[in-house]
């Protein structure tokens, strides 16, 4: 078995177990404190889940494994710490910022690994100028966000820039599809 079929399996394997769980506890449970941990939990690890799989999308084509592994890893990183979070195993102010920290890190990572998966040969200049852009942008976002997170800085200023970065960070985003499909013009359609 290949290790990009163990890796979907997983997240897929994942993805339903933590749907039948919630469903079983919403329509069966009573909803005491333990359901709500394992509804969080089960909700936190098909997010996380869903975040790491552009890093497996990269494993898999066998492009940038540094890149796909630091994606993954910061999903998994980030999903331990938020379980850890959710059940209570630490009351400490800082494992609640390691969670914001590892989310941010792990977000802007699978941006990048996404980014870099659709990307082909074909793409205009201008759609390799907005990767770049937006991977800076990605990367700027993330470290505002963590700044947030620990310093505790003026946080109009903060958030304001934070917003601003994030924006644009999705408009870059947004317009190398666009612009990649525009510059391959109209496709024929055929009728059957």
């Amino acid at each position: 078995m290949t290790r990009r079929r163990i890796l979907l399996l997983g997240v897929a394997g994942l993805l339903c177990v933590s749907a039948l769980l919630a469903i079983a506890i919403l329509l069966l449970g009573r909803f005491g404190h333990t359901e709500q941990h394992i509804v969080g939990t089960t909700l936190l690890l098909g997010a996380y889940g869903v975040v790491s799989l552009p890093g497996v999308v990269l494993l898999d084509q066998h492009r940038h494994p540094l890149l796909a592994g630091a994606a993954v890893g910061l999903a998994g990183a980030g999903a331990a710490l938020a379980v850890v979070s959710v059940w209570g195993f630490s009351d400490v102010e800082a494992v609640g910022k390691s969670v914001g920290t590892a989310t941010v890190l792990a977000v802007a990572a699978a941006q990048v690994a996404a980014l870099v998966a659709r990307r082909t040969e074909r793409d205009p200049p201008a759609v390799l100028r907005l990767f770049a852009a937006s991977c800076v942008t990605a990367v700027l976002a993330a470290g505002t966000a963590v700044a947030l997170v620990w310093a505790e800085p003026n946080a109009g200023i903060y958030a304001r820039l934070l917003g601003a970065l994030v924006v644009l960070d999705l408009l870059l985003v947004a317009l190398q599809p666009v612009l990649t499909a525009l510059a391959a013009g109209p496709r024929q359609h055929r009728h059957t």
